[in-house]
């Protein structure tokens, strides 16, 4: 078994190194159709697409010789996306397959122009990451033109709030149900009258109007939760300082802070300190994404939580599931939600990670 890994790449500004997107703002998109519906979105997933999967690697499978694409909106932009790729990598070599990756580095014409590529080259098959809902609709139903199996990570597609009809197989956690899990996560805290500053990604990207779409539904089902502050932090640092500052500056109380990223978490950190007060006791900080730098901050206390991110497994188990496709004919259809993944059933048992269960979860990135 061997992995032949050729890789394609747009420009990369590798100082961005530790965001978790790219320096500049992703492409703005009109709003998705799961946000647009106004539907409730349970934090769940198809308990059997993870059981599946599972059952598929315990068997050895071997899929060599197969030649796959991995056409992803990163793969060395950041954190993140490194650890997604290193999951590609190692899944591709425990397979057989032959991966080449095709990184657009979040640009919704780069994908295109990759997606018709890899057409062209004759892939196998294709683990597909999209830059962006529609777009990304329109590149899943090019690929699966060519009558070659798909899979699909980490973002949802075609207005789907996770798995796409059609796909081998869906494997991701950023859902907006995902988000409204940490934000009930988060909210239930507030006993009594609590105002609540909000820190999220880029605006107009479909993360933020997860984000967003996650805030409002949670914040309706929890009458003492005021949300004083609700502004784009652009996974920045410093931008979410500035952010907390105003708020702070113009809120003579301000209980609690959740914010969608465990970097730009730091400027939240910073913002409270600067205030004269104590992060994680006099405001309580939930953040995103369960990073080594995260889960140290959870445990010495200065954040109350991180909810878990696994970009790592992310991408190992949509390669799986796309050899699963390719070896038996069978695809993986439902939500394959990491929350139900070993490496949180068996380590702390819940995807927030607090102080009291820190220590039975190792970090990804």
């Amino acid at each position: 078994m061997y992995t032949k890994l050729s890789t394609v790449v747009g420009s990369v500004a590798l100082a961005c190194a530790l965001g978790l997107t790219a320096c500049t703002a992703p492409p703005q998109t009109a709003v998705s159709q799961e946000s647009a519906a106004g539907t409730q979105y349970p934090a769940s997933g198809d308990s059997s697409a993870m059981a599946q999967t599972l059952a598929y690697l315990a068997g050895n499978p071997d899929a060599r010789g197969k030649k796959v694409a991995y056409v992803t909106e990163c793969a060395a932009a950041n954190a993140y996306c490194q650890a997604r790729l290193r999951g590609a990598q190692d899944a591709a070599k425990k397979l057989g397959m032959n991966l080449t990756v095709f990184d657009a580095n979040f640009d919704t014409t780069t994908q295109l122009q990759q997606v018709q590529d890899a057409i062209q080259r004759g892939f196998d098959g294709y683990i597909l990451s999209p830059v962006a809902d529609s777009p990304g609709c329109s590149n899943f139903d090019l690929l699966k033109a060519t009558g070659k199996p798909v899979s699909n990570i980490n973002s949802p597609m075609c207005g789907n709030p996770d798995y796409t009809e059609g796909t081998a197989g869906f494997v991701g956690m950023q859902t907006t149900g995902y988000f409204k899990e940490h934000l009930t996560n988060a909210f239930k805290s507030c006993s009594a009258a609590c105002n609540v500053v909000a820190v999220g990604g880029f605006v107009g990207s479909d993360l933020f109007t997860r984000w967003e779409t996650a805030l409002k539904e949670a914040a309706k089902e929890y009458p003492n939760v005021r949300i004083v502050a609700d502004q784009p932090g652009n996974f920045d640092p410093a931008k979410a300082l500035s952010v907390v500052q105003d708020a702070m500056s113009a809120n003579a109380r301000v209980d609690l802070v959740v914010s969608s990223w465990d970097d730009m978490t730091r400027g939240v950190e910073q913002a409270v300190r600067d205030a004269g007060k104590k992060p994680g006791a006099d405001v309580r900080i939930y953040s995103v994404g369960g990073t080594a730098a995260g889960i140290a901050k959870v445990a010495e206390g200065a954040w109350t939580s991180t909810s878990v991110l696994l970009p790592y497994q992310e991408a190992y188990y949509g390669v799986a599931q796309l050899a699963k496709a390719l070896t038996t004919g069978r695809d993986t259809p439902g939500f394959t939600y990491l929350a139900q993944a070993p490496a949180i059933k068996d380590g702390p048992g819940s995807i927030f990670i607090t102080a009291a269960n820190a220590g039975k979860f190792k970090a990804e990135y």
